[in-house]
């Protein structure tokens, strides 16, 4: 019999929680360390739909990337989004747990997959460094291997993460050498970007003004959306944990959830 113990120790091996950011709120959410776990579904958000199909398909512990519970409680009643979702889950006995900034800056977390699913680069240098290594950190820069367009990375960001569109700024001749990327909502990096000398920086959540302030500094500017650059975390928690269950012995049922999990759409 697998405790959950078992897979904390596992995540919490590959995306320590010290390295989350203060404001976080990662690991064990709901549940108990001691109990065991049979199907582990995982998934970027613990949506009503993920919930849903948890309880449906029996398993007994979601990990998803995004904290379901992000800042103090006060009451957990039916009345809001967030106490009925903690009420279903202890009603059917499905334990919670979080992986976040921790996941975003960990070596093979979302800046590495990312990277990989993009430009096959497989392990990057941060693009915001933590004190002790060059390769923990949010975001990765990468150096393409021949120069190119603009227009061209757009068209290549779109096969490779199956996008039928991208919002951008700067020009489609641009000559682009050296790519800066975030998973998520990195904005807050941009200026970090274009100080390593960044030609394009990938990012999501892009405001107006912010691409304002990049495209007057020189920076082109991607937005691949929140979701599609940090869902690709959702298959390597999948992958890795299988790998880990398999060299232990373990028994586990470990599969990423059906749900699409977007909350915008184009059209």
């Amino acid at each position: 019999m697998t405790k959950l113990s078992w897979l904390i120790n596992e995540m919490e091996t590959w995306a320590p929680a010290y390295l989350a950011e203060s404001f976080d709120n990662v690991g064990l959410l709901i549940g108990d360390a001691s109990m065991p776990v049979k199907k582990i579904l995982v998934a970027l958000d613990a949506t009503d739909a993920v919930i849903n199909e948890a309880i449906s398909g029996e398993y007994n512990c979601i990990i998803t990337h995004h904290p379901l519970i992000r800042d103090p409680l006060k009451s957990i009643t039916a009345a809001c989004a967030t106490g009925q979702k903690i009420i279903f889950l202890i009603k059917h006995g499905i334990c919670l747990y979080t992986a976040h900034t921790n996941l975003d800056k960990a070596q093979g977390g979302v800046g590495d997959c990312l990277a990989e699913k993009i430009f096959d680069e497989k392990s990057s240098p941060a693009l915001v460094k933590e004190p002790f290594s060059d390769y923990i950190g949010f975001g990765r820069i990468v150096i393409l291997k021949e120069e190119t367009t603009l227009d061209e990375l757009l068209n290549h960001i779109k096969a490779a993460l199956d996008l039928t569109h991208v919002r951008y700024s700067g020009s489609l001749s641009a000559k682009i050498k050296k790519v800066g990327l975030c998973g998520g909502s990195g904005m807050n990096f941009w200026q970090t970007a274009k100080d390593e000398n960044c030609d394009a920086y990938i990012t999501g959540d892009i405001r107006h003004h912010d691409a304002l302030n990049a495209l007057d500094a020189g920076l082109s500017l991607i937005d691949i959306t929140h979701y599609s650059g940090e869902n690709v975390i959702v298959e390597a928690i999948v992958s890795r944990l299988r790998e880990k269950a398999v060299q232990n012995g373990l028994d586990l049922e470990i599969t990423a959830t059906s749900v699409d999990g977007q909350a915008f759409y184009t059209k």
